[in-house]
C-alpha cells in the first residue's frame, strides 16, 4: 500500500499515516491518537492539545520523510498547548560519533523540533502521561532533534 497526501490507514488499521505535504500548521486533537505524521516538505508548526483534555496513552509520531541531500527540507516544530508540558529526551549524534541526549539534563520543555539538519527517517514520538507529554526520539545527526 503506497502513501498519498492526506489520511490513509496502515495495513491492519491500527495506525493512521498522514503525509503532511506542504501544510504549514497543524493543531492536534484527541482524534489524532495513534497517528504517524510524515513531515519535512514544508516548515510545519504543530500544537499539541492540552494534556488535561486527553486520555492516558494518547500518542503521535512524527517521522522526517521529505529530504534533499539526505537532510530534511524544512523544520517541524512541535509545541505544547501550555508551558513546560514536555518531558523526556531525544538521542542525537552521527553514526560514528558519541550519542548525546537532548536536553542534556532532565527538566521540562516547551517544544521539540525535527530540524532541517535531521536526516530522513529521524523520528519523535509523543505520549501523554499524567499532566505531561513524554517525548522520545532518535536522530543520526547531532542536534537534529533539539528540545527547548
Amino acid at each position: 500500500m503506497g502513501f498519498r497526501r492526506g489520511p490513509s490507514v496502515a495495513d491492519l488499521g491500527l495506525k493512521t499515516v498522514i503525509d503532511m505535504g506542504d501544510a504549514t500548521a497543524l493543531t492536534l486533537t484527541n482524534a489524532h491518537t495513534n497517528t504517524i505524521f510524515l513531515v519535512g516538505e514544508a516548515a510545519l508548526a504543530v500544537v499539541l492539545p492540552a494534556a488535561a483534555d486527553l486520555g492516558e496513552g494518547w500518542t503521535a509520531m512524527f517521522i522526517g520523510h521529505h529530504a534533499t541531500s539526505a537532510t530534511l527540507t524544512n523544520t517541524t516544530t512541535i509545541t505544547g498547548a501550555g508551558t513546560n508540558e514536555l518531558i523526556g529526551h531525544t538521542v542525537t549524534g552521527g553514526d560514528n560519533q558519541n550519542r548525546q541526549l537532548q536536553p542534556q539534563s532532565a527538566g521540562v520543555s516547551d517544544s521539540v523540533k525535527l530540524h532541517t539538519i535531521a536526516a530522513q527517517g529521524d523520528w519523535v514520538e509523543i505520549t501523554k502521561i499524567g499532566s505531561h507529554f513524554f517525548v522520545s526520539g532518535d536522530s543520526r545527526i547531532t542536534n537534529g532533534l533539539p528540545m527547548a
